[in-house]
């Protein structure tokens, strides 16, 4: 008899056990979807009329397909242990070039891209080149870049915003909606889609790991880690120039003024997104949950009528949470191999 209560308990504890850890693995894991849902419950208890609409989410998603790009631009620069505060100066000058190519010089519209995305393929190389090559931090090499770069879109604008008539299909890039979902949305999936398999299925991705973890012992293994930081910096300035073509086919104009604001939501939602989906590791669906936080919060604010002012210290205080979060979860992830 005291044998079967003493199972009995023993089953019971286990379960309990059990329990608590689906209850921490789903918190740890999902705590930051589930954030995203209290935020949307939040506002559609506020605004019932206007946000909790299938409209309205589409146009928050819509509005963040830009962000959403360039946060994905710079998951690869994070994982290999590098900055690149070069990524939202490519996406001004190239807006700018391929909207003035094609509005000033009559340049036929996917030529002008064309040379668009090739810019932020040559800013990549050189942002290889002065980090690897010739040892130079990532954080000075790239701030010169985007300072570069940034004094050629504005002096390439005259510091104006460039317009005119953009050929119908140009427009279509952005302004089409298969489905009733528009392009942006679509864009950033496909993105998505290709740097997950890139950074989770491929060798490359595995080495790219590797060099963010521990540089010296991925070089003893015969990583190349020029290699894996090349293939990041151009992914950076081919995915930050795309989204410049977007953009710029969205506003039917091209600015480089623009830019600025998109380095510290970007950032926000790379770090955000390393506490989540895969705690402790820079992750692709991290990230987009991380950008939808963010659009999902201003959108709200926005719709309360909060000052602009506000919604910067939205994002900087989330960018400091989400920091914070990402070393500490780090920190566990570290002590949990260790403890294996």
């Amino acid at each position: 008899m005291s044998d079967s209560i003493e199972t009995r308990r023993r089953s019971t504890r286990l379960s309990k056990g059990s329990l608590r850890r689906i209850i921490d693995k789903a918190i740890g894991h999902y705590g930051l979807v589930i954030v995203v849902i209290v935020i949307v419950a939040i506002f559609s208890a506020l605004r019932p009329d206007t946000y909790m609409t299938a409209s309205n989410l589409l146009s928050i998603a819509t509005a963040q397909s830009v962000t959403a790009l360039l946060a994905l631009a710079i998951i690869g620069v994070l994982v290999v242990g590098e900055f690149d505060l070069s990524f939202t100066t490519v996406f001004g000058i190239v807006q700018v070039l391929v909207i003035g190519f094609m509005t000033e010089s009559g340049m036929a519209w996917p030529i002008a891209c064309l040379i668009g995305l090739a810019v932020g393929v040559i800013t990549g190389i050189a942002n290889t080149i002065l980090t690897i090559g010739l040892n130079v931090s990532s954080f000075v090499a790239t701030l010169g870049m985007s300072t570069i770069l940034g004094g050629i879109a504005v002096g390439y604008s005259g510091g104006t915003i460039l317009t005119g008539n953009l050929p119908p299909t140009f427009s279509a890039l952005a302004q089409l909606a298969p489905l009733g979902i528009e392009m942006p949305i679509w864009y950033v999936l496909v993105v998505a889609g290709f740097l997950y398999g890139l950074l989770e299925f491929t060798a490359t991705g595995r080495h790219m790991r590797a060099v963010g973890g521990n540089r010296a012992a991925a070089e003893l293994a015969g990583i190349s880690v020029w290699r894996a930081n090349l293939v990041a910096f151009v992914i950076a300035g081919l995915i930050s120039a795309l989204a410049a073509i977007i953009s710029g086919s969205q506003l039917g104009s091209g600015q480089a003024v623009i830019a600025a604001g998109y380095l510290l939501p970007a950032y926000a939602a790379a770090f955000l997104g390393a506490t989540t989906i895969t705690p402790g590791r820079f992750n692709v669906w991290g990230t987009l949950v991380g950008v939808y936080l963010l659009g999902t919060g201003v959108a709200g604010l926005q719709q309360l009528g909060f000052a602009p002012w506000v919604q910067d210290l939205f994002n900087g205080a989330v960018l400091l949470l989400a920091v914070t979060v990402s070393r500490f979860m780090t920190r566990v992830r570290a002590g949990e191999a260790a403890g294996r």
